[in-house]
């Protein structure tokens, strides 16, 4: 009994796997939980402006600070 159970379980596995796969994904797509409505709630659009202006600022700081020392290392090469 144990043997055949195995055995159609071995043969039939991975196709019920595949199609309850495929019956949880378009159950997911179309439902919509709390943290879903949080998220949509939350807008990241201006947040994602100010990191982004943040690390050009940051990234402007250190280009000041080490510009001098890459400049003498490039007029060095020449």
């Amino acid at each position: 009994m144990i043997n055949q159970t195995r055995n159609v379980a071995r043969k039939f596995g991975a196709k019920v796997a595949a199609a309850s796969a495929l019956v949880l994904v378009a159950s997911a797509a179309h439902a919509t939980s709390p943290i879903d409505d949080l998220f949509a709630a939350v807008d990241i659009s201006g947040i994602a402006t100010k990191v982004t202006a943040l690390a050009i600022v940051i990234v402007g700081i250190a280009l000041v600070m080490k510009g001098p020392s890459i400049v003498k290392r490039i007029i060095a090469k020449i």
